[in-house]
């Protein structure tokens, strides 16, 4: 059975942030200025979760020496 995106989403998402409220609240609330200010929900519900799960991607990557933050309008 195939993942969902948002589930797909939150997966990698809890490897940055391991609290799941906190993960959420970030699909659901936080504005994603990288990718037209729009939340990883809305991003998901428009068919461009991809796009996402390819910033999660990088910034885990770019950021794999400190401790990795979920992207967000104050990062």
């Amino acid at each position: 059975m195939r993942q969902g995106i948002v589930r797909r989403v939150a997966d990698l998402a809890l490897k940055i942030e391991p609290d799941r409220t906190r993960v959420l609240e970030w699909i659901l609330h936080s504005r994603l200025p990288e990718l037209g200010g729009l939340t990883t929900f809305e991003l998901a519900c428009n068919g461009e979760g991809e796009r996402v799960l390819a910033l999660l991607d990088q910034h885990l990557h770019q950021h794999a020496d400190a401790a990795p933050r979920l992207p967000s309008a104050s990062h």
